[in-house]
């Protein structure tokens, strides 16, 4: 019997967050009779350990540097006595660190470096700092989008052979057996409301205010008619959650938000919501929003990233252009001014286009191709090259 090959996602910490979310969902999602999995958290545990399979075995390194010695010997050492085939890195610090180790010969894993960069249209630049990793310590790079995937090509000069891009997909399967949680006992809304969901971490990158401007847009009639709960870290950056929070005062819209601060049981509150919503000034994905169509949820997002932009012709929600808070307030207004069945059926297709197309067994398999060409196991599947692609 052959030996599984052993994978190991790495992440700078497992707390709730986009791309530590994509590395859970790769690693309980790896075909178990080929593959051995196992998570590194760099530098902090968090509350997904407790999404992780039991099967997967956890490190958590708690370095403080990517150039803290100690803990470069110890991951080294760690790597090295179980046998780890591939290194599977998200998160720009976390594959400096990786691509360290192989310079410095303390590990021989193939790397593969997952890039969720969501601010490439702010920063493009690739100093020596990015492109020495990349081209030293990267076997395999993935982009979540078609922009990313490009930059490395055109901008870092990755050869096409080393790149992919591979959307994120959803784990459909956490959102099939969530129980739901009654948001307006929970939160005392109230009853009548429309409730409407926004997952995201209080980091200027999700522009929670034009979000509140939008809410302060609406007419008193159709403010009185929606509560919403925003569900993510309030420490992320305490001083822009201060300024959302002071902002909800000044607009005199605070009885109409809640903020419940990090939770890991987002499918549970998705599954007790009555549509989503997103306000988002730049992203590469968002997974979110495919989180908001597993649950069936109708939504209010800004278009950006490879997903919103991929399901924006696809009726299954209402997106506008980001920082456009008039444009997000109409948006709220048309979702407001459907029918239930209106908003239940573009639920529903929401969902049925996951199934199609972004379901997370297409998303591994994926994956698990690219792992098996570094290893010369197979020939690398054509649908993930970004030479392939239409629109790279």
């Amino acid at each position: 019997m052959l030996r599984k090959m052993k994978v190991m996602m790495v992440t700078d910490s497992l707390q709730v967050g986009g791309a530590e979310q994509v590395a859970v969902d790769i690693a309980n999602s790896l075909d178990r009779d080929t593959h051995q999995v196992y998570f590194c958290a760099t530098r902090t545990d968090g509350l997904l350990r407790s999404s992780l399979k039991s099967d997967v075995e956890i490190m958590v390194l708690e370095r403080s540097a990517t150039w803290d010695l100690l803990k470069l010997l110890a991951f080294g050492k760690y790597v090295r006595s179980q046998g780890i085939d591939v290194l599977h890195s998200h998160g720009r610090g976390t594959m400096r660190f990786i691509a360290l180790c192989k310079a410095l010969g303390i590990i021989q894993a193939q790397h593969v470096f997952h890039d969720h960069f969501g601010r490439l249209h702010l920063d493009r630049s690739a100093g020596p700092g990015m492109k020495v990793p990349l081209h030293h310590g990267v076997d395999a790079y993935i982009g979540v989008e078609s922009r990313l995937c490009r930059w490395a090509i055109d901008t870092v000069g990755l050869p096409e052979a080393k790149v992919s891009l591979v959307r994120s997909g959803v784990d459909l399967e956490r959102f099939s057996t969530a129980p739901a949680i009654n948001l307006r006992d929970e939160f005392d809304l109230g009853d009548g409301n429309l409730v409407l969901l926004m997952v995201a971490n209080f980091r200027p990158q999700k522009d929670h205010p034009t979000l509140f401007r939008a809410i302060a847009e609406l007419t008193p009639a159709q403010q009185e008619s929606i509560r919403v709960v925003v569900c993510g870290s309030t420490t992320a950056d305490p001083a822009y959650f201060e300024g959302c929070m002071a902002m909800l005062e000044r607009l005199k819209i605070d009885h109409l938000v809640r903020t419940i601060g990090v939770r890991n049981d987002a499918p549970s509150l998705m599954a007790g919501a009555d549509a989503g919503v997103f306000s988002s000034k730049n992203e590469s994905g968002p997974l979110v929003i495919l989180e908001y169509m597993a649950s069936r949820l109708p939504f209010v997002a800004t278009e950006t990233g490879e997903i919103a932009h991929a399901v924006k012709d696809e009726g299954v929600g209402i997106l506008t252009e980001p920082r456009d808070y008039l444009a997000l307030a109409d948006g709220l207004a048309a979702l407001l001014d459907m029918t239930a069945v209106e908003r239940a059926a573009m639920g529903e297709r929401g969902r049925q286009l996951v199934i199609e197309e972004f379901e997370q067994q297409v998303v591994v398999r994926q994956v698990e191709a690219i792992y098996d060409h570094l290893l010369g196991l197979g020939s690398q599947s054509s649908d993930s090259k970004t030479s392939n692609l239409s629109n790279g």
